[in-house]
């Protein structure tokens, strides 16, 4: 079983609980290198980040007093290669939808690949999502990472759906808007939050929503989300589409403090109103964010609307699949 070659010792090798705040500089290397070429300006400031908490050294100690092994920064379990770590894979609970586990950052060090490390991190994960009773486990990999999709299979995962990211480079000339087909786009008012949540919830396939849960903090317009935001050095910007007194699309950029990192776009629109071009055309008007690299994550399904968002200059730059395994 795997459970019997999990210890907390380094000096061997194999996989074992990734041990707080003290393995994460070893993890950053690995997420850093496997990850290089996908990895968006906040993946980098993550990696970042935990190579400062490796840093530490013994004084990552403190906060492992804080942050118990499999609770914290990357839970899960990390495979050791004579002292040095050269795999990794993330599990914790799923902060929605019942009670599951989210897999993620299943990473293994080229040179090591191919010798089923990957697998190991894998059961180990998938053995401590059962061993705390979890009814599923849920996944994102690349839909052309072919090794990966054969391993999650061979588990016995089965897609659920799939998101496409795009983004577009700074300063790339925006296209006429068109595209109102008898709607009004307008600010949202304060009081609408509880109606932007509803019309994310509604419109999201199921069978991504466990990837990023809607929260209804996130739609939330009052002056407490603008104190958050001004906290984590971050902007906000929303626009509605509004037909028949209803809302029945929204756009939000979220950019920050710093102009060279990549703003975010995430739009909700009804099918039967085709307002994409509507919105994205008003979300990048002005000149500070088309100013900004933009990228945007989308239902891989909604065809219609990527090319849409090819005509405003976003590129595609990965497709995400989304699976999930049943473990009752």
């Amino acid at each position: 079983m795997v459970a019997a070659s999990i210890r907390r010792s380094t000096g061997f090798t194999g996989v074992r609980p990734l041990a707080g705040a003290r393995d994460l500089g070893g993890v950053a290397e690995v997420l850093a290198e496997v990850f290089r070429d996908e990895m968006d300006s906040a993946g980098r400031r993550a990696v970042a980040e935990m190579r400062v908490m490796g840093r530490l050294g013994p004084l990552a100690w403190w906060l492992d007093l804080f942050v118990p092994i499999g609770e914290g920064f990357s839970p899960g379990f990390v495979w050791v290669e004579d002292g040095r770590i050269v795999g990794n894979a993330t599990v914790r609970r799923a902060p929605a939808f019942g009670r599951g586990h989210i897999v993620g950052n299943v990473a293994v060090l080229p040179d090591y690949r191919g010798h089923g490390i990957g697998r190991q991190l894998m059961q180990a994960c998938l053995e401590r999502a059962r061993d705390e009773g979890s009814e599923w486990v849920a996944l994102q990999v690349r839909a052309d990472n072919a090794p990966a999709r054969h391993l999650y299979l061979s588990l016995g995962f089965q897609q659920t759906g799939a998101e496409a990211i795009l983004r577009r480079k700074a300063n790339t000339p925006v296209p006429n808007s068109s595209g109102l087909n008898g709607a009004r786009v307008r600010k949202p008012r304060a009081s609408e939050d509880a109606a932007l949540f509803s019309l994310a919830q509604a419109v999201t396939p199921s069978g991504i929503k466990w990837a990023e849960p809607l929260r209804e903090s996130e739609f939330v317009l009052g002056w407490d989300r603008r104190f958050d935001l001004w906290l984590s050095s971050r902007g906000e910007v929303w626009w509605v589409a509004e037909s028949g007194g209803q809302i029945v699309g929204a756009v939000r950029v979220e950019t920050f403090h710093n102009p060279a990192e990549e703003s975010r776009l995430r739009m909700w629109v009804k099918a039967e109103h085709k307002l994409h071009a509507a919105l994205m055309g008003v979300a990048i008007a002005s000149r500070d964010v088309r100013a900004r690299p933009l990228s945007i994550a989308h239902p891989a399904e909604d065809v219609e609307a990527l090319q849409v968002f090819a005509h405003y200059g976003f590129q595609p730059a990965l497709t995400l699949t989304h699976m999930k395994l049943n473990l009752r």
